[in-house]
């Protein structure tokens, strides 16, 4: 009756929870940035503007193949609007000046200004956005084109080739890619941030497939020689289902919407639910087990629970998912694992005096020796190694078209002309806004102005190629006070994060309020590494109280020393192996901590299957991280090696340090087996 009512119980809560179920974020930096702040939230919005810039490289031998190649792959360069721009120039040809014409036209350097259109107007090769009897001194086409030293050049001529450049929309990657593998002549290279995401994440699929497979393989290997069966990995299985599904639930009913570094981060469930099953089924009916197994909870959750006090929201989920997981494989172990059993063998048992001292030693000086060459390396490039094929495509898109890294520059107001107005008032002739395109209301009343004075004094001399009823038409055409409505225009949408914020680019350096994003979110990370470095002392101090009123201060200096040591080896190893550390190797040492915990705990009771337990948990679950450390993004592969060089040094070091205690020795047990390590 017991089991029916928890089971019943947990599914109603179960579905009420996954019917509505929340969003996951993708975005890495929406992990650690707070949306609460404003500053952040335009960086977070700027980075990932960044990492949508796709470009393709065409290389040919002849400019003949060259063509051939930009007619195949022009069909995936976005749509940039520029019809609807073009439009909006022709209906309001006086209202849009560059600078540049802005000044001739003050000045009332009419000779100028008639020289420059009849070069425009007479040169063959020539274009203009709107005819002559529209526009006669072809200002719409001199402000159409006089963002022309932004862009990048498109075809080049490099180390006896050619080349040309192409600006593709990121949604079409496997598209370009299927196309790419077509290509009988030339060469074809993809470069940007959405190239790097698309392959890491394909690669990382199938590693992390294949590293659970092995994983699953022996753990069943391990089930089948120790139980003599692989049966007992159903329950094993439904308890860490049912931690994660709980952990889940609950926070989806906390937050808004969860984190995808949450779910990495939770997987900590895992190995600690293997744990508490494999301790269930072999020392469940032993005295003293339910207080280790209560303790091992409560130690854990309040480890994890220390991250919500942070002001990091990924780490805020991950106490809450991890914690409420716990508390869910907990219950379900007592609860619905009541009554099955399964017999083991026992393992060899090993004398670890011998190599007491020599451990001991070695654990001391790495950590000492690795704190000595500590170095931190905060920057966001340490987070990702790319390719050796793709390396080589990014740095042959520098070398032949030496594309331009602007900063970011935001400009908010209460609306777009408002925003407009003050962009309009940098003296920078390097930063690249909405403004370059469409001038504000008063700038166009202004223009409109500047027109209509230069028509009523120097047209009739200059327009010799225009009717009459041309020259009247224009002249009484410039009398209306037309103003375009700025809030229409079709690239509004290319330069606003929101509807009161508006970015541009930045070309060169010095520009006050200017962002990099680069820099900016490198020290995010710094700033977010230092915190939770504060986090993990708090952590130990709440613990050892805690355990101090359980089991007495000695008994929990010797509990809390594994996990401290192990936290402080993995970092030595690390740091003497040349690795600059970072945010992730930081959160790693708070899954050492979860992990070693239990194994503490339960090493401290006198039992042999409870060692076996703890000895099977921690082989199982450091050989899964030892596989995620070969794999090839970098972010996992140190995650995977922090992990594993910590969690084993945990588990030896409860070997040495701890001895079974009077308090948790089950009854009946023997003193020559409470003295054994």
């Amino acid at each position: 009756m017991k089991k029916l009512t928890f089971l019943i119980l947990s599914i109603l809560f179960f579905i009420f929870c996954l019917i509505q179920p929340k969003p996951v974020e993708t975005e890495l930096l929406q992990a650690f940035i707070s949306p609460s702040n404003e500053a952040e939230k335009h960086l977070v919005a700027l980075a990932s503007l960044s990492s949508k810039k796709l470009n393709i490289v065409l290389e040919a031998d002849d400019l003949d193949t060259l063509d051939d190649l930009k007619s195949e792959f022009s069909t995936f360069s976005p749509d940039a609007k520029f019809s609807e721009v073009v439009e909006v120039y022709k209906n309001y040809p006086a209202n849009f000046l560059s600078k540049e014409k802005k000044t001739l036209i003050s000045q009332k350097n009419y000779k100028e200004l008639e020289k420059q259109g009849l070069e425009t107007l007479y040169n063959p090769l020539g274009v203009y956005v709107s005819p002559p009897d529209k526009d006669p001194y072809f200002f719409t086409t001199d402000f159409a084109f006089s963002n022309q030293k932004f862009l990048e050049e498109e075809t080049k001529e490099f180390n006896g080739k050619y080349y040309a450049l192409i600006h593709a929309d990121s949604k079409d990657i496997q598209k370009i890619l299927d196309k790419k593998a077509g290509v009988k002549e030339g060469n074809v290279y993809l470069t940007g941030a959405p190239v790097h995401s698309f392959f890491t994440a394909s690669k990382s699929v199938f590693e992390i497939n294949l590293i659970c497979l092995i994983s699953t393989l022996g753990l069943v290997l391990l089930a089948k020689y120790y139980f003599k069966s692989i049966r007992i990995l159903i329950p094993v299985a439904s308890g860490i289902l049912f931690g994660l599904t709980l952990g889940y639930c609950v926070s989806s009913l906390v937050f808004e919407k969860l984190h995808i570094l949450t779910f990495v981060f939770s997987t900590s469930l895992i190995g600690i639910s293997l744990d508490y099953s494999l301790h269930y089924f072999l020392t469940g009916k032993e005295a003293g087990f339910k207080k280790s197994l209560t303790t091992s909870m409560l130690t854990t959750v309040i480890a994890f629970s220390v991250l919500g006090f942070s002001n990091i929201e990924v780490l805020r989920q991950i106490a809450v998912f991890t914690s409420f997981g716990l508390i869910g494989v907990y219950l379900f172990v007592l609860v619905m694992l009541d009554g099955l059993e399964f017999s083991g063998r026992s393992f060899r048992k090993i004398s670890v005096r011998w190599f007491k001292p020599v451990a001991l030693l070695l654990i001391f000086v790495v950590i000492i020796t690795g704190a000595l060459k500590l170095r931190f390396n905060d920057s966001v490039t340490n987070l990702y190694t790319p390719p050796v094929n793709l390396m080589r495509a990014e740095n042959l898109y520098k070398e032949v078209f030496n594309p331009k890294n602007p900063e970011f520059l935001i400009t908010t107001g209460n609306n777009l002309d408002e925003i407009l107005e003050k962009q309009e008032k940098l003296k920078s002739d390097s930063v690249l806004g909405l403004s370059n395109f469409v001038s504000s209301k008063s700038l166009q009343a202004k223009n409109r102005k500047l027109v209509k004075r230069l028509y009523n004094e120097d047209l009739e001399g200059y327009a010799k190629f225009l009717s009459k009823e041309n020259i009247s038409g224009l002249k009484k055409a410039i009398q209306e006070d037309r103003v375009y409505d700025v809030e229409n225009f079709p690239l509004k949408s290319e330069f606003m994060l929101d509807e009161n914020t508006a970015f541009s680019f930045v070309y060169e350096s010095g520009v006050d309020g200017a962002i990099n994003v680069q820099e900016s979110i490198s020290g995010v990370l710094k700033k977010l590494r230092k915190e939770c470095f504060t986090l993990i002392p708090a952590a130990f101090f709440v613990l050892f109280l805690f355990l101090t009123f359980v089991y007495g201060w000695k008994k929990a200096l010797k509990i809390t020393a594994s996990p401290l040591l192990g936290a402080g080896f993995a970092i030595g190893a690390l740091s003497l192996a040349g690795v600059e550390i970072n945010l992730f190797h930081i959160l790693a040492l708070f899954l050492i901590i979860g992990f070693s915990l239990d194994y503490s705990i339960f090493r401290a009771s006198s039992s042999e299957k409870s060692k076996d337990a703890v000895f099977i948990s921690a082989v199982s679950t450091s050989f899964s991280f030892l596989l995620l450390s070969f794999t090839s993004f970098k972010l996992i592969s140190s995650l995977g090696m922090t992990l594993f060089i910590g969690i084993v040094a945990a588990y030896v070091m409860s070997l040495i340090v701890l001895t079974p205690h009077p308090n948790l020795a089950p009854s009946g047990s023997l003193p020559e087996e409470r003295e054994r390590a």
